[in-house]
């Protein structure tokens, strides 16, 4: 293990391949209850200190009320867990940050444990059960083998990473995902373990960061650094600790950190005097970006700024904190920034159309005519099916993404997008096995022409990038002879990937 020194306790990264085991037995709490005539309800109080919530655990009945305060100068923001969504418990959010003088009251309706934390500092947690008026004890054990929603499994993967570690986190969901009861994507359960590492790294509890938190789009570093950022929002500590990923990860580590980085100095959710400014909320991201980056590579750059827009990109796609994508002409704020901006806004508000086009790709064209520049306009036909692929990649047939690139798009634009197609795959497949849904894709019967070959470049291309060389020469026994040529290439220039973005 090489201990990292920082300006936190000391922690541990190893580098180690993730290991599948069975889904981990432990307490459910999601039962519903209602009021009971018998109980006469009870008031409680809950403060927020500068150390936390206090007290932090709280015991309760059906029909108990908490209301809750707080003592520092500061805004705050009770709510339910998962952050940013407030969906365990709905209505437990007060739905504004509240002034520091205010108190704001609660009633629980149903019992169950429910995690909750301060919405502007999520450092900040708390825990609630609440029981059913005639009981001592509610929870029950929860089988292995039974399914979880997504409320569910989310606290499952949290649980784990408190009681067993990162990687065993990683290891429910990929069993999870083996027997095809995943509720959650990749992304997001990778954002869930890295928000909970980071609880463990405050409180100065050694654990190991191995080479699963790579997987998923490496959203356990988003996750992560989003709070390590909001405790404490010191440059050189976010840089000293994407070096010490970077030597155990390598460059694909680096990378994600720096988007990271990006994210986490981006407030969510934002100041109530810039809610509906769009250029206001990132503003502040975009000073660190330049500050760190302005005079590196354009990639470190861009890297950083994708963290920056993802946030308000988001607020806009859900209709938060008065901002909304404007369906008719959704990258229309994209084309008031810089140039050099452009990659990253448009690569961030692209994955928000998915619901937009109720994930049909043939609505894409329409948006591509107020795009002048070819390299953003090739950058969004990649981004929209590498993002679709989320909701259908446990899907048995993918068939409909072959048809949608070859009849909504033409010449390059069309292997632009079966390059995003199969880059979906490795975003959102089983981390480490993604390689097996690709090369059945590429098997495909639906393809035509020189279709099929573009499928097996490019997915022996990104085999390179996320697996070991050894790896791919094993998975290249799987590969028909005809396109094994591929397995080796090493000159294989992406088709969505100008490289011209980094001469700006």
């Amino acid at each position: 293990m090489i201990r990292t020194v920082l300006k936190h306790p000391f922690f541990y990264i190893v580098v180690l391949f993730i290991i599948a085991t069975g889904l981990s037995t432990f307490g459910h709490s999601l039962s519903s209850g209602g009021f009971n005539k018998n109980h006469t309800p009870e008031s409680f109080s809950v403060e927020l200190r500068d150390g936390g919530f206090y007290p932090s655990e709280l015991t309760i009945k059906v029909g108990d009320s908490i209301t809750f305060t707080t003592i520092r100068d500061k805004n705050f923001w009770p709510a339910s867990d998962p952050h940013p969504t407030h969906e365990f418990l709905g209505g437990f959010d007060p739905a504004r940050s509240l002034a520091a003088e205010e108190a704001w009251t609660y009633t629980f309706n149903y019992s169950g444990v429910w995690r909750y934390h301060d919405h502007l500092n999520v450092s900040f947690r708390g825990n609630v059960t609440v029981l059913e008026p005639s009981s001592k004890v509610f929870l029950k054990s929860t089988s292995s083998k039974e399914e979880c929603d997504g409320l569910c499994f989310d606290e499952r993967i949290r649980e784990t990473v408190r009681k067993e570690g990162v990687d065993a986190a990683y290891a429910l969901f990929q069993d999870a995902f083996v027997a095809g009861t995943l509720p959650r994507s990749c992304h997001w359960t990778a954002h869930q373990i890295g928000e909970e590492a980071y609880q463990l790294f405050k409180d100065g509890k050694e654990f190991p960061i191995t080479e699963a938190t790579s997987h998923c789009g490496y959203g356990f570093y988003h996750g992560f650094l989003e709070g390590l950022l909001r405790e404490n929002p010191d440059i050189e500590y976010a840089l000293s600790f994407c070096k010490e990923v970077e030597a155990q990860l390598g460059d694909m580590g680096l990378q994600n950190c720096y988007h990271g980085i990006g994210h986490g100095f981006t407030e969510d959710p934002p100041d109530p005097e810039v809610w509906g400014d769009f250029e206001a909320m990132i503003k502040p991201g975009i000073k660190v970006c330049e500050f760190l980056f302005g005079k590196d590579s354009f990639r470190n750059l861009n890297l950083c700024l994708t963290g920056v827009f993802t946030v308000p990109a988001g607020f806009s796609a859900d209709g938060e904190f008065g901002l909304s994508i404007n369906i008719d002409d959704p990258f229309a704020f994209c084309r008031t920034q810089p140039y050099r901006y452009h990659k990253a806004c448009y690569g961030e508000i692209t994955p928000k159309l998915d619901v937009i086009l109720d994930w049909d790709l043939s609505g894409l064209p329409k948006y591509l005519d107020n795009i002048t520049d070819d390299k953003t306009k090739r950058l969004v036909v990649w981004v929209l099916p590498s993002v679709m692929m989320a909701r259908d990649i446990l899907k048995d047939n993918h068939d409909d993404y072959i048809v949608g690139c070859r009849e909504n798009f033409e010449g390059r634009l069309q292997y632009v997008c079966l390059a995003g197609t199969v880059f979906g795959f490795f975003s959102h497949g089983i981390p480490g096995e993604e390689y097996r849904k690709v090369l059945e894709f590429c098997e495909s019967e639906a393809f035509l022409g020189n279709e099929r070959e573009l499928c097996y470049s490019e997915a022996l291309r990104q085999m390179r990038v996320q697996y070991t060389l050894e790896k791919v020469i094993n998975i290249c026994e799987l590969v028909p002879e005809a396109y094994k040529p591929h397995c080796t290439e090493t000159l294989h220039t992406p088709p969505y990937d100008d490289p011209l973005f980094d001469n700006i």
